[in-house]
């Protein structure tokens, strides 16, 4: 395996950490407080998933990026998708935070 492969692994596990995640928390908003059970079962095994994943790009990879990457993109996209699929609104002030998140990401990663 060249080197540059190695190098981009945990950066794949966390990709899809970061996409297990999203699409368990969608699957959650989608059970209805688990009232659908086979839905928020589905959501809580994606979740779990994500973990397993991110638990993976960490071997490779400082925490405190991971985490911080897993979050930061997870809560920047969960709002898109919340906003797209579900009809919720984010005010102003929300997108400021979700900009403040990305920078404080961003900075950490920089760092």
């Amino acid at each position: 395996m060249s080197a540059s492969f190695v190098q981009l692994v945990p950066f794949l596990w966390l990709l899809l950490a970061v996409t297990l995640e999203i699409a368990g928390t969608s699957l959650l908003k989608l059970s209805d407080g688990m009232s659908r059970r086979i839905t928020g079962a589905g959501g809580v095994v994606l979740v779990m998933g994500a973990f397993a994943a991110l638990a993976q790009a960490i071997k490779g990879m400082d925490l405190a990026v991971a985490y911080a990457v897993w979050g930061g993109v997870g809560l920047v996209v969960t709002a898109v998708v919340g906003a797209l699929a579900f009809g919720q609104h984010i005010k102003p002030a929300g997108w400021l935070g979700i900009l403040l998140v990305i920078a404080g990401v961003a900075a950490l990663k920089l760092v």
